[in-house]
């Protein structure tokens, strides 16, 4: 696998947004132990990010921080427009930024859904817009979409995220299947929860119990493994894809487990 995905990443551009923490941060010092021609990371907190390319090994190929808000159409243009004029085109594209807020849709204000569904699911859009015509252009490239569990479930007090990864799970369905024979892949990442400072705001308030959450590594070896898998939605851990079938066949059984681990806590 190391030697597969060391020939395969040899002197490409690779671009992650998000990247200053959590996942983000992971799937870039993963990335970086290979012999890329360029890592571009992405995040609205440029101290945070060059923290994270502090801690990073160093590495003989370039390193890119750039500030950027994925939720901004504008700003994504101009970062999109400098990393085409500068390299041409990009390899491997991860939508990985993303936020999350916690309460019931009654007490949510539009503002608050609108940041959510900007950030986690338009801002996915914007990037992959940018991108995307290069990559079929010269019919190769690979978009990895960090999506979630929730996108297959409805969590109460979590309408905005889960909604938002629904939605990116559909817009990635559906353009896999344009891009059939293009040469372009793509790949969307579907963990459980994961401990990362997505839950550190007043939204949650120690309402998620972190004890079940996977830590960010084993997420971003997920990535990794998606770049050499057939698989369009890799659920991590594995066991955790079966959920959907049985939410299927056993909607009753889902809703009672859903509503005891979640509804409690809006109460």
């Amino acid at each position: 696998m190391v030697k597969m995905l060391t020939d395969l990443l040899k002197n490409k551009i690779v671009l992650i947004t998000g990247a200053s923490s959590g996942i983000g941060r992971c799937i870039a010092s993963d990335f970086s132990q290979f012999s890329l021609k360029s890592l571009i990371l992405i995040a609205r907190n440029i101290d945070r990010l060059n923290d994270s390319i502090v801690s990073m090994k160093e590495r003989d190929f370039e390193i890119l921080p750039l500030c950027c808000d994925v939720s901004n159409k504008g700003e994504v243009k101009c970062v999109g427009d400098l990393i085409l004029e500068r390299y041409g085109h990009i390899d491997v594209l991860i939508n990985n930024a993303g936020i999350g807020i916690f309460g019931k849709v009654e007490k949510t204000s539009i503002e608050e859904i609108e940041k959510v569904s900007f950030t986690n699911y338009f801002g996915m859009i914007y990037f992959t817009k940018i991108f995307l015509d290069s990559m079929i252009r010269r019919n190769s490239g690979h978009i990895i979409n960090i999506a979630s569990l929730a996108a297959s479930f409805g969590i109460p007090g979590m309408a905005a995220y889960c909604g938002s990864k629904f939605a990116m799970l559909g817009f990635s369905e559906s353009l896999r299947r344009e891009l059939r024979k293009t040469g372009v892949k793509i790949s969307v990442i579907s963990p459980i929860g994961v401990k990362t400072n997505f839950f550190n705001n007043e939204y949650f308030n120690n309402k998620t119990p972190m004890k079940y959450m996977l830590n960010p590594e084993t997420v971003s070896k997920a990535v990794l493994n998606s770049l050499t898998s057939d698989s369009f939605q890799i659920f991590v851990p594995p066991i955790a894809g079966l959920s959907v079938p049985f939410k299927g066949c056993f909607p009753a059984i889902i809703d009672s487990i859903i509503e005891s681990q979640f509804r409690k806590n809006l109460d």
